[in-house]
């Protein structure tokens, strides 16, 4: 008795009848959804469509009730018959549709209709039992009409998106009262239990080997056994999932499906139509596939769409670290040693992704010498892959420096923002962290020396106190400008130095950054567990976006006052104490977001090099450019590198909501910011020539340009990249359990709300009584009754007993 119907994806699956299919392509509200979706392009807008389910019919001793899952689980329906066909990528749907008038197989054509995406066809004809199952059928159909099948449309479960009724260019009502009985009993047990594939050898899609890299081979009643130059990929993937297979209680499936994809595609030469094979084959995606009509066609897409555009944080040239260890269990051999029959190195399995960028990072940086020639002097005498620490330290200390300058941002443009860092060099002991003191001697070196004088007329303060009896009268303590702090401070000191670290810039009072250097975190750290004496987790977390903070203490030594929080800190410290400053515990305080956190590689039982004299040059070239910086003010014309950071979030914005990671989204909100901050002193460096002297200070307007751009998208790449290596997994786990935890809370939806929802937006009192499953016309009289003086429907037609088309319409929405 016709075909199904859903709402949505995680709507129950039900009965379809002709009225309600016109109400459906009617509907004022789809219409407008699906126009909207062909003019943006948003894929939320056709995934919320409701869908058909033209292979699928209800036993009419169970059509009034509704099934949730996957309808080849449930004993109430079966195959209706109907075989569904997607023609996609077409520029002119029409001019196709009208080529295929007086083909032989027009006879068994039910029904022909534009897709949502306006360039696609839907064609939903006839099976033939002897032409052979689903697939079989369109993959006949499509030779005599001329087209190239969608191969993504062989599952029976599959769902067709509704079209508006102008986009039904044909269709004969049979449609809605056609059942193929010899059909459904001869193929159906197949579908039940996921035999789906073609039953024809010779229509059987890409089942030649992928040249030099994979075979695809079938014995008779066998299922399809897919190697990778010679091994057994399923054999590969068991050893990948052996320790854990995601399941039910996974909410990562779908994003593991897509790294699984991602892999096979690097593997097997970018074959999509035998990755979508495999992936599909897996029971736990078999899984996501029956509850919620997982889109495989779309995950592997994604998948080459990442691996086509070399993105380094989504696919580098090998697979992932989980597959190349997976390869190496099953094989007994390495990737590298399959692929390039050479020996790999010791040390090559333990290269996980990041290692490998730093290598590639460090050889972009290299390759900016030429017009950066100040990163030689930082990075002098470090290996490649330390070049990326040595960046972000320098250009740390060097933005300290130039505190009284600012710059405006896409964000609440009306701001001036300041170059803020909170930098973390995470490294195993013994890992060459030491490179940071040098730079922090040299480059510091302003700042430290501005200080001195302040210094010493605290320490003479503290010594006339010593010295004085009980009854003299005590000297005042002088207002003096410490900029530099140990990570042994007292807040009240730490705070007190910071009130006074003002100097009027350009007519206006400017608080000054206040500086952080420790090479121990895990000291920085213990020495944090005193208690408020000297905790500074709260000003951390606020001197990134320089946040307003106050104290009001009883005690004497403690100011009353409220204070903007400017202060760059640097520490390098081990994983261990990375672990201890931001864990599952406190993640949700958005420390992580705001902290450049860069990692060390491992030394793997390399020597570093010798050095056999000092580049005193070298270090004096430093020296007089933190002099330099440190006599820069004013506002940064660097609007359009604003411009294309931007840009930047845009597009990884966009790729976290195609992968519908809310990790991603978190994780690279605030990346823009460190790209501009830690770019903002090189760039000023190389437009030096063009800024002006005003007194002891350098100020001006320059242009920027590719250059510029390409060593800041360099820097916010490297950002984004590391955020996700550190905080990627307490991201998916911090979102994880705020869904697991809200669900305790959530009313679920009730049975009124759902029916209502289901009603066409116009009814009539049957409609009422089928929807609602109501017994008798008075029963669904007293639920319009109440709907009506909820206010939720109107009449638009006389009330009287028997049917009458269009009783009554929707006005409102129904709170679940």
């Amino acid at each position: 008795m016709g075909f199904c119907y859903q709402k949505n994806f995680f709507n129950p699956t039900l009965p379809v009848d002709e009225a309600q299919f016109w109400a459906l392509v009617r509907a004022t509200k789809w219409n407008e959804a699906i126009d909207k979706f062909r003019e943006t392009g948003d894929q939320k807008l056709k995934r919320g469509l409701p869908a058909f389910i033209f292979q699928a019919t209800f036993d009419e001793t169970e059509s009034k009730k509704g099934i949730v899952g996957a309808w080849r689980k449930q004993a109430a329906t079966r195959l209706s018959g109907l075989v569904v066909m997607d023609i996609d990528h077409i520029d002119d749907p029409k001019a196709v549709f009208d080529s295929w008038q007086g083909s032989h197989g027009w006879s068994r054509i039910l029904l022909v209709y534009i897709t949502p995406s306006g360039k696609g066809l839907k064609v939903v004809f006839k099976a033939d039992p002897k032409e052979g199952n689903l697939i079989d059928n369109q993959h006949s159909m499509a030779k005599i009409l001329g087209v190239k099948v969608d191969e993504s449309c062989k599952d029976a479960s599959r769902m067709s998106f509704i079209c508006k009724e102008s986009d039904i260019l044909f269709i004969n009502n049979e449609l809605f009262t056609y059942e193929n009985q010899e059909f459904a009993k001869k193929y159906e047990p197949d579908y039940r239990a996921n035999r789906s594939g073609a039953t024809k050898t010779d229509n059987l899609a890409n089942k030649a080997a992928v040249e030099g890299a994979g075979d695809v081979g079938q014995m008779d009643g066998e299922p399809v056994s897919i190697k990778w130059r010679g091994y057994d990929v399923q054999s590969i993937i068991d050893q990948r999932y052996a320790e854990k297979l995601p399941c039910a209680d996974d909410s990562n499936r779908h994003k593991e499906s897509l790294k699984l994809a991602t892999d096979l595609l690097l593997m097997l030469d970018g074959d999509k139509v035998t990755v979508q094979k495999i992936v599909e084959a897996q029971p736990w995606v078999q899984e996501i596939i029956d509850e919620r009509n997982e889109n495989v066609t779309q995950t592997v897409d994604s998948a080459a769409d990442c691996v086509a555009q070399k993105e380094k944080k989504y696919a580098s040239s090998l697979p992932s670290k989980a597959m190349l260890e997976a390869i190496q269990g099953a094989t007994g051999k390495t990737y590298q040693e399959i692929t390039k029959g050479t020996k790999a190195s010791p040390a090559a399995l333990a290269d996980d992704d990041m290692a490998r960028w730093l290598w590639e990072w460090g050889a972009q940086i290299e390759a900016m010498f030429e017009d950066y020639p100040i990163l030689q002097d930082i990075c002098k005498g470090l290996k490649r892959n330390q070049y990326v620490a040595a960046l972000f330290v320098a250009g740390g200390l060097m933005m300290t420096l130039m505190t009284r300058c600012t710059y405006r941002f896409y964000h609440r443009p009306e701001e001036l923002r300041r170059l803020n860092n909170s930098t973390l060099i995470i490294g195993d002991p013994a890992s060459g962290k030491s490179f940071a003191t040098r730079l922090y001697k040299l480059l510091a070196a302003p700042i430290i020396f501005a200080d001195k004088p302040g210094r010493e007329a605290i320490n003479a303060y503290r010594e006339q106190m010593r010295t004085k009896g009980a009854n003299k009268e005590k000297p005042k303590k002088p207002k003096v400008v410490v900029r530099v702090h140990p990570a042994r401070t007292s807040n009240a000191q730490f705070i007190q130095d910071m009130v006074n670290s003002v100097e009027e810039v350009d007519g206006e009072m400017m608080q000054l950054h206040m500086l952080t250097f420790d090479t121990e975190l895990d000291n920085t750290l213990n020495l944090q567990k005193g208690g408020a004496y000297i905790d500074k987790q709260s000003l951390q977390l606020k001197a990134f976006h320089n946040e307003e903070d106050g104290q009001a203490y009883s005690n004497t030594d403690s100011i009353l006052h409220d204070f903007f929080v400017v202060w760059n800190y640097i520490y390098t410290g081990t994983p261990i104490a990375l672990k201890k400053m931001v864990n599952e515990q406190n993640f949700g305080s958005g420390l992580a977001t705001r902290l450049t956190c860069i990692p060390l590689p491992t030394t793997n039982f390399e020597m570093m090099e010798r050095e056999s004299h000092v580049d005193f040059e070298s270090d004096g070239r430093l020296k007089a450019w933190a002099f330099k910086l440190d006599k820069t003010k004013g506002l940064l014309s660097v609007d359009k590198i604003v411009d294309e950071l931007y840009d930047w979030t845009a597009r990884r914005m966009e790729d976290a909501k195609e992968n519908e990671s809310k990790a991603d989204e978190m994780l690279l909100k605030r990346c823009a910011y460190h790209g501009l901050n830690f770019s903002a002193p090189f760039i000023v460096m190389r437009h030096w020539e063009q800024l002006k002297k005003d007194g002891d200070f350098w100020y001006g307007e320059f242009e920027t340009d590719e250059t510029d751009w390409r060593l800041a998208e360099l820097i916010v790449n490297i950002q984004y990249a590391c955020q996700r290596h550190f905080f990627g997994a307490m991201a998916e786990a911090y979102f994880d359990n705020k869904l697991r935890d809200a669900n305790v809370n959530v009313r679920r939806s009730k049975k009124t709300s759902e029916a209502f929802s289901r009603l066409a937006d116009e009814f009539t009192t049957e409609d009422v009584m089928r929807v609602f499953n109501l017994n008798s016309s008075g029963s669904a009289r007293m639920k319009i009754c109440r709907l009506l003086k909820d206010h939720l429907i109107e009449r638009i037609g006389e009330f009287k007993e028997g049917p009458f088309k269009g009783n009554f319409r929707k006005t409102g929405i129904m709170l679940s």
